[in-house]
């Protein structure tokens, strides 16, 4: 879990046509997670990915080579301590360090999505997992 303080907070500002985009985001790291768990994370060792989403590939290549969680941790929190982005980049590469660290924690899709939906703000979030909610059955009388 991504440590918070005030500077990494500041960093996180971005607009609301930005955030409309998260959703999609976050959907296609829940989509990611199941395709890991089914298949295991070398499954996608050649899967290219785009440039934005470098700290993915770069967390993913460290769990398949077994690194603990305590040190992947470590490593990711460097990462976004030292890194020179902000606002809609450096938000996206929060949610995927928060998606690596679940992944490799080996997180539900549900604790997955209950983990990201926030970086949406609160209305998105709960639009977002009502969205991805499982269809409920009709009560039989």
């Amino acid at each position: 879990m991504i440590m918070w303080n005030a500077e990494l907070a500041k960093r996180l500002s971005c607009t609301e046509k930005e955030k409309a985009a998260l959703p999609e985001l976050i959907t296609s790291l829940l989509d990611l997670a199941d395709k890991l768990r089914l298949g295991g994370i070398k499954s996608q060792s050649g899967v290219e990915l785009a440039k934005d989403q470098d700290i993915l590939a770069y967390g993913l290549r460290m769990i398949a080579e077994g690194l603990s969680l305590e040190t992947l941790e470590e490593i990711l929190a460097i990462y976004l301590a030292t890194s020179t982005l902000s606002g809609y980049e450096f938000l996206t590469q929060c949610i995927y360090t928060e998606a690596i660290l679940s992944i490799a924690s080996g997180d539900s899709r549900e604790l997955l999505l209950r983990k990201l939906a926030p970086y949406c703000g609160a209305e998105k979030a709960f639009a977002l997992l009502k969205a991805q909610e499982p269809p409920r059955r009709a009560e039989t009388p």
